[in-house]
């Protein structure tokens, strides 16, 4: 190359005054060839020369491009201890000290997190890597990343890299309202209780854990201390009160009377029988601030039952038996549980049978006291009506017109279950058994008046007992025999309460309140209850008075009830049975505590005690 350069410069200064001297031209055009051809062979050669091999030549290494690959690494909380970074994913808190290892083909790297949870693995290779975290205690998590040159791949969702402990139970905790902040094992999990007032931490490290709540403008809370086992779920829960909240009030009503029963619905000719229910009623329960308030009721006590529905603010329940109900109601405004509150409520089922008049007046039939077994006993297209029990509730006696004129009534009876009947040769209405069941006493009409008669069972040797010039009706015995009691008619809408002796004699008026007194009946006590209207028809009053006519006071009836019609008492004197205004066979307490509607169609009601 050295011999080519002089050459050139020889050249040049043989150029004169601007030309190339003819001898020279030759010399240029060689010069330039072999320039060309120097050329071409250096491009040839050098790939040669790189590939190494005979002759001791060098060889020259390809250029290697490197990434980074990071990521943050996150525990649940409840899990071994670690520092809390100041913004982390809801429930988890980073982790120091895990180990990310990167591996790229045959190369390997690795970092571990610092207190924030964050790793970074730099210069590593380009190309497919495999990275795995690894903490003690936890489950090996593993990752695929391509790395990229020059750039840093992000290990991980949006929310980084989460571990699960190997072992591992969970806490759920509850509250009555939202957006309480939880605390696990004292420290802040960046959880706020969510709308649906649960939220369930899935990883936590078995042992003993404490869970703390808080919220603004409510009151403070203790911490509850939890023991978690590995596979299980433990519940914890808040009941966040606001600042200045008053608790509620609950009122779980009077205490009252009812029945152990069974009732009816008619349709279509048909009865059907139905447990009697009581209803329970805590709607006078409040609450100062205005809260919507939520029902807990339990029975504490008494025969065992069940509840319609413990959280309504009215529940039933279906009485089984005589005994005392107790049940506590504790309301809840949301916040917290009011004081709580006692009902007791009293049912019996009450005893005997009730023999009567079906609505038709073709009927005779009975039922038990309580509502049960209820049974047609005659059942003609004539008139049948008034029965009236023996004294041993083996025979009934009872009017009936078999010749269907509606004018010719006779006495008959039959057995308790309906056979048996017989049609006794006496004209009138039945109106009682003697006391010692030898006797009948009936009323019947005499030169255009109703008497009364007695007769023996078998209808022989009828006996009139009254010769007033009055009608009379509702008649009946004493308990001891010895005495009779009626209401006799003195005029337009007048029928007073008299009693006289069994055998006619002693006539004596009760009453004198020129008013109508439907029906008489002796009860227990030497007591007569009777029953007062302004008119016939009218509404009719409940009353009592002593046998010699003092002592008259009204009856209070249950609410609701404002018409009592043919009373019947049971014979210890606690309940009485009548027909509404309905015409529907109903039973009371005596001292007007409570009603039951049977929902039977009766009259002409009698009672005996059984069996």
């Amino acid at each position: 190359m050295m011999i080519q350069i002089r050459t050139v410069m020889r050249i040049v200064f043989k150029i004169k005054n601007g030309k190339i001297q003819r001898g020279y031209m030759n010399i240029v055009t060689k010069f330039w060839k072999t320039i060309l051809i120097s050329a071409l062979l250096v491009i040839v050669l050098m790939p040669i020369a790189s590939c190494g091999g005979g002759g001791g030549g060098s060889s020259v290494s390809p250029t290697i491009n490197y990434g980074n690959v990071d990521g943050y690494v996150y525990i649940p909380y409840g899990s071994p201890a670690a520092r809390v970074a100041e913004a982390t994913p809801t429930g988890y808190k980073p982790v120091a000290g895990a180990m990310a290892m990167a591996t790229c083909g045959v190369s390997s790297k690795s970092a571990s997190t610092n207190s924030s949870g964050y790793f970074k693995i730099q210069t590593v290779p380009t190309g497919t890597c495999t990275i795995q975290i690894q903490i003690g205690e936890y489950t090996t998590t593993q990752y695929q990343v391509n790395v990229s040159a020059n750039q840093t791949t992000r290990v991980g969702d949006a929310e980084g890299i989460k571990m699960t402990p190997v072992t591992h139970g969970a806490i759920r905790v509850t509250a009555n309202v939202a957006g309480g902040m939880i605390v696990i094992d004292d420290k802040s999990t960046n959880v706020a209780m969510p709308a649906g007032l649960s939220y369930t931490f899935s990883y936590v490290e078995p042992g003993a854990h404490t869970v703390g709540m808080s919220k603004s403008g409510y009151e403070t809370v203790g911490n509850q201390s939890v023991a978690v086992a590995a596979g299980q779920t433990v519940t914890v829960h808040f009941t966040m009160v606001p600042t200045g909240n008053r608790p509620p009030i609950a009122d779980a009503g009077e205490d009252a009377k009812t029945f152990a029963a069974t009732y009816y619905t008619y349709a279509s000719n048909v009865y059907t029988p139905h447990d009697f229910y009581y209803t329970l009623d805590g709607s006078g329960s409040n609450d100062a601030d205005d809260d919507t308030i939520t029902y807990n009721w339990e029975q504490t006590s008494g025969p065992s039952i069940s509840l319609s529905d413990s959280s309504a603010s009215k529940p039933t329940f279906i009485p089984t038996q005589t005994g005392t109900y107790t049940f506590k109601l504790i309301v809840n405004d949301g916040y917290r549980d009011s004081d709580p509150d006692y009902v007791n409520v009293y049912a019996v089922r009450v005893n005997g049978k009730l023999v009567y008049t079906s609505s038709s007046s073709t009927k005779i039939s009975k039922v038990n006291a309580d509502g049960t077994s209820l049974a047609y006993l005659i059942y003609e297209n004539y008139n049948n009506s008034g029965p009236r029990w023996s004294p041993d509730g083996n025979k009934i006696m009872f009017t009936t017109n078999p010749s269907r004129d509606e004018e010719t009534y006779y006495i008959a009876t039959m057995n308790a279950n309906g056979t048996g009947v017989n049609v006794l040769p006496l004209e009138g209405g039945g109106q009682d058994w003697s006391p010692d069941g030898t006797h009948l006493l009936y009323s019947s009409l005499y030169n255009g008046i109703y008497e009364v008669y007695e007769s023996e069972t078998d209808g022989i040797n009828p006996t009139r007992l009254t010769t007033t010039s009055k009608d009379k009706t509702s008649i009946g015995y004493s308990y001891d025999g010895i005495k009779i009691v009626m209401t006799q008619e003195y005029g337009y809408d007048n029928y007073e309460v008299v009693v006289m002796d069994s055998d006619g004699g002693n006539l004596a008026r009760l009453t004198d309140d020129d008013k109508v007194h439907i029906r008489a009946v002796w009860i227990s006590g030497d007591k007569i209850l009777y029953t007062t209207a302004d008119w016939f028809g009218g509404k009719e009053t409940l009353n009592v008075m002593n046998s010699d006519g003092s002592g008259k006071q009204e009856l209070q009836l249950p609410d609701g009830v404002d018409d009592v019609r043919v009373p019947v008492m049971t014979g210890d004197g606690r309940f009485i049975f009548y027909t509404g205004k309905d015409n529907k066979i109903h039973v009371m307490y005596a001292d007007g505590s409570a009603d039951l509607n049977l929902g039977i169609y009766g009259s002409n009601i009698d009672y005996h005690p059984g069996p």
